[in-house]
């Protein structure tokens, strides 16, 4: 019997338990089982284990005991374990995961009640006893290093081979403290003890060695102890020495107060630092490319050190100084800050850099740095553009109470379509333009579109002949877009009063005396641009082209960073700011300029009356009639205007086709919300262009226009009232030609012609007409059907046809004659009754002569 088996002789003590009985198992326990408790026993343990049956030797052998302990050596491995063992370190069992199946079903459950053979099911995974190989070429190098550090007061073995190569050193050192987790003798925990002390004192050592040759600039040793530390252990705490040792964290000279010294966008001392950090990058990508491994991440580490604690606090600084003076000045600062750092990026990321950074690592450190004033610069912008679109608006509001003395000074028909498209392609152009290269929206295009109280012809220039302040001058050629080029070394600030973002009275100021400028534009454009000002009464391009241009500026900062690819919840964000802010023109332009333009067009419409005097110094002139019809064709060069720009820039970042999208559905609003104003105001303008032609025909004609002495002799031409009402319908008319979509300019013609019908018919059934008088009348309603026939309305044709037909009636003097011609009623093309054709009738001067014969036999008729 052996001492384990023996009884102790000894009394129990009372303070200590019995020990427990061994349960008795009935059955072997599994493989798998015995297996688990196998990887827990100490490598002395395993041997004895193996001595105890053939079964345990086999298990004891088996390659996942010993996949364990590779498992463990290799959590601790810094490399060279990896690249001792190679492709061997993976598991050394073989068809692990098969199983015998049947129609895809494991036996088990195609026979009810079997089981399946665990041993049968562990010989399956066959093991090959590399691990146990290799694991034992691991024992037998590293046993007696390992068993050699139980002796604490000698000098270690693995100083003694290997301190003169501290980067072997180190890959051994690792290797026994993976060796020691393994447990491979019985004082493991002290031998493992020692282990981790020599780890230290050979981690301070070469420590101390690095900082010794990086205050000398030492790259070479810098490399020989870098490499032995992250051999040991990752080399952590060198990577932290070498980051924070260097000098721009605690020797910085720049001072972001140095900045908007000279003017308020002086920017110059934070360039120069970015300009220095940028250079301070390239010089330490090439040392860490000298002294740490490729696999190592010491140069972003480096990065995102310096941009965290250096120039993250000094944009900070930075950007309160920015914000304490302007707004504005703020968002040009943080532009300026993501373009800056937009470029370190590019310079980290480039290739020929000796040791650079992944695209989107270099985006994230962006990312990092703007993320505590993202929120905040959103704001701001959206706050910006609304405050700038209602003081531009307000500032047109005040001044458009000049309106222009000379009301005959407009376009005319021909050359009105000629300017507008003149106009967009100029707009265009500066669209497309970088924000930068366009000094302000006066100067590149709007600044003729300025009001004045007179045209004046231009001045002759290089001798060449002035051109004819005419409006029938011939039209001018397409408008060239002018931008601002800096004059030596000086460059166009962004924030000063010719700038794009600046809105404030400079602008109008400098846009007036633009348009006196002769190196602007040519002779021609100044004078085409002059003209297409006259159109603006109630509404203003050129403060339309300012706001495009405020948004046309925020959403460009916005883009870039949306180009940049912030990460997640950011992202959505910044894409909804770029979208509000269009959303934002939208909404200015609709609701606070365009509504209120046309309700004050409808107030002066409304409040017009003709009167004698107007009608003596012109019948065809309605000053609010021509003002409403002017101010449809701004608001259709305005929504062309917001579709270019729509297409050109927000559509690179919006999807067209995506309705339920924000600025699509507020577009869609904006377009709905003109359409509506032309159409409620075009009602009103109806009325008031017929009231005219109505006041003309009750005051113009004459009772001897139809009705002449009988020695006078006739002129077949028609009457004064008839060409002035016709010449004062068309002249507003065609006013409105490519204002509008074609179907609702034939809604405003045919009802033009229908009402003017009408007026016409109850103002001739006022007349006297003789015989004489016919053929002039004739003359009349040929005039009136050739006015009708040019609207090209075949809704509108057959009245003024029935009236050139009723025309006849005055001409014949045979009263039966007469009857019959009021009886054809085929020929009025249904549109009169017989009823109207007697009221007609009775408008003959001979009428009580005839009226007896002409009812005769009437019984189906009253006569009036």
């Amino acid at each position: 019997m052996s001492f384990i088996d023996a009884p102790d002789e000894s009394p129990p003590s009372p303070s200590m338990q019995a020990p427990l009985k061994p349960a008795a198992v009935k059955r072997a326990l599994p493989p798998d089982i015995l297996i688990r408790i196998f990887q827990l026993l100490p490598i002395p343990s395993l041997s004895n284990v193996a001595l105890a049956s053939r079964r345990f030797k086999v298990l004891a052998y088996d390659d996942e005991i010993w996949d364990d302990k590779l498992r463990r050596m290799l959590d601790r491995d810094t490399g060279a374990l990896a690249a001792t063992l190679g492709n061997s370190g993976n598991s050394a069992l073989m068809d692990i995961d098969k199983s015998i199946r049947i129609n895809n079903k494991p036996l088990n459950a195609l026979i009810p009640g079997l089981s399946t053979d665990p041993y049968s099911a562990r010989a399956r995974a066959k093991s090959t006893g590399q691990a146990r190989e290799n694991f034992k070429q691991l024992y037998i190098r590293l046993l007696p290093y390992y068993v050699d550090l139980r002796q604490k007061h000698k000098e270690s073995q693995v100083l003694k081979d290997y301190g003169a190569t501290p980067e072997e050193c180190a890959k051994l050192l690792n290797m026994l403290v993976g060796f020691g987790a393994c447990h491979v003798v019985d004082d493991w925990k002290q031998i493992n003890e020692a282990v981790e002390t020599l780890c230290q004192y050979f981690e301070s050592a070469s420590l101390h060695e690095f900082e010794v040759a990086y205050d000398v600039h030492n790259t070479t040793d810098m490399k020989t102890y870098a490499h032995a530390l992250i051999a040991l252990n990752g080399g952590s705490i060198c990577i932290q020495t070498f980051v924070q040792k260097h000098p721009i964290f605690f020797d910085n000279p720049f001072n972001p107060d140095d900045n908007f010294k000279s003017s308020t966008s002086d920017l110059e001392p934070f360039k120069k630092f970015m300009s220095l950090v940028t250079e301070e990058f390239r010089q330490q990508s090439q040392v860490v490319a000298e002294t740490f491994p490729e696999a190592t991440d010491v140069y972003y580490m480096f990065v995102d050190r310096v941009l965290e604690d250096v120039v993250s606090d000094y944009v900070n600084n930075l950007l309160g100084i920015a914000q304490a003076h302007e707004r504005r000045l703020y968002l040009h600062t943080i532009s300026v800050v993501l373009d800056s750092m937009s470029q370190v990026v590019d310079v980290l990321t480039h290739e020929d850099l000796p040791r650079s950074i992944a695209r989107d690592r270099g985006i994230n450190l962006i990312f990092k740095l703007f993320l505590p004033f993202l929120d905040d610069y959103l704001y701001e912008e959206q706050s910006y553009v609304k405050s700038a679109c209602d003081e531009l608006i307000e500032e047109w509001n005040r001044d458009s109470g000049v309106r222009r003395e000379d009301p005959s000074a407009r376009l005319t028909n021909q050359s009105r379509e000629t300017f507008k498209r003149n106009y967009l392609s100029a707009f265009k152009k500066v669209i497309a333009l970088p924000v930068d290269l366009v000094s302000t929206a006066a100067t590149t295009i709007a600044s003729p579109f300025q009001r004045s109280n007179t045209i004046k012809a231009p001045e002759k220039q290089n001798g060449d002949s002035p051109v004819s302040g005419s409006p029938k001058s011939t039209p001018p050629s397409t408008p060239k877009v002018v931008t601002s080029v800096a004059q030596g070394d000086e460059k166009a600030s962004p924030l000063s009063p010719k700038s794009p973002t600046s809105v404030s009275m400079h602008s109008r100021q400098s846009s007036r005396h633009s348009l006196r400028s002769p190196d602007v534009r040519s002779v021609d454009m100044k004078y085409a641009m002059h003209e297409l000002d006259m159109m603006q009464d109630l509404l203003s391009l050129e403060t339309v082209l300012q706001l495009i241009h405020v948004n046309k500026d925020a959403e460009r900062r916005v883009e870039r960073f949306i180009q940049i690819g912030f990460p997640g919840r950011m992202h959505n964000e910044i894409q909804k700011t770029y979208e509000h802010i269009f959303v934002l023109l939208l909404k200015a332009l609709g609701n606070q300029h365009i509504v209120p333009a046309f309700d004050r067009a409808i107030e002066h419409l409304a409040s017009y009356t003709p009167d004698t005097e107007s009608l003596e110094q012109s019948a065809d002139d309605v000053p609010p009639l021509t003002e409403f019809f002017e101010m449809v064709h701004v608001g259709d060069v305005i929504q062309q205007m917001v579709q270019l720009y729509y297409d050109e820039e927000i559509s690179k970042h919006v999807d067209k086709l995506d309705f339920i999208n924000e600025v699509n559905k507020e577009k869609k609003v904006f377009e709905r919300v003109l359409d509506d104003c032309v159409a409620n105001s075009m009602d009103r303008a109806i009325q008031v262009l017929l009231s005219q032609a109505q006041y003309i025909l009750t005051n113009e004609q004459k009772p001897e226009d139809y009705n002449p002495p009988g020695d006078t002799m006739v002129d077949l031409k028609p009457t004064k009232a008839c060409r002035d009402s016709i010449e004062c319908l068309k002249n507003n008319t065609s006013m409105l030609n490519g204002a509008a979509e074609k179907s609702t300019m034939d809604l405003f013609f045919g009802e033009i012609g229908r009402r003017f019908a009408e007026i016409l018919y109850k103002h001739l059934k006022t007349q006297t007409v003789n015989e004489q008088g016919g053929f002039r009348y004739i003359s009349d309603m040929n005039a009136y059907y050739d006015f009708a026939a040019s609207l090209r309305q075949k809704s509108v044709t057959p009245y003024f046809a029935a009236l050139k037909a009723l025309a006849n009636l005055y001409i014949i003097s045979s009263a039966p004659d007469i009857k019959n011609v009021i009886h054809d009623l085929e020929r009025y093309h249904g549109l009169m009754k017989t009823e109207d054709l007697f009221e007609f009738a009775a408008c003959r001067s001979d009428w009580p002569i005839v009226k007896k014969v002409v009812t005769k036999d009437m019984t189906d008729c009253s006569i009036m």
